[in-house]
């Protein structure tokens, strides 16, 4: 099974082992879950066989996330010593950032439209079909990824 198809932006950003991590805590979340619609949608994303961005449409994704979303949007109350730690972690952080080079900046912007694509297809097939459509297996080419019919 191939792994998420993460853009290279995010790949820099989070280092090493991120794909692996994600791929498998997707599928953790497809056998957990008893929709199987929603459990094919998980294993298509994981194999990079659908848009990662596809999850932020999916009804299920949210309504499984949403409540510990709202719960990061309000920051949790930090006394001075965590306030002066995360300041410094951030700063060491920053310190850190390699801007991409103007190449790799064309490449990620062709990259992002070319996503975004493919994402608009797949939420609105799945808008079509009232998200209940169950996918084939995801390791096999039953069902190419949007774009690839």
């Amino acid at each position: 099974m191939d792994l998420p198809d993460i853009s290279p932006a995010l790949l820099r950003a989070t280092g090493d082992g991120f794909a692996q991590k994600l791929q498998a805590r997707l599928i953790e979340l497809a056998d957990a879950t008893d929709d199987e619609a929603y459990a094919s949608r998980l294993r298509l994303v994981a194999s990079g066989r659908r848009p990662l961005r596809t999850l932020l449409s999916d009804p299920k994704w949210s309504e499984a996330f949403a409540p510990q979303i709202q719960i990061l949007a309000t920051p949790p109350e930090l006394d001075e010593d965590r306030r002066r730690a995360l300041d410094d972690a951030v700063a060491r952080a920053g310190q850190r950032v390699v801007l991409p080079s103007e190449v790799e900046i064309a490449s990620d912007l062709e990259d992002v439209m070319r996503r975004a694509a493919l994402t608009e297809a797949a939420i609105r097939e799945d808008e079509l079909n009232g998200w209940a459509h169950v996918h084939g297996d995801a390791d096999h080419d039953e069902d190419p990824a949007p774009g690839e019919r």
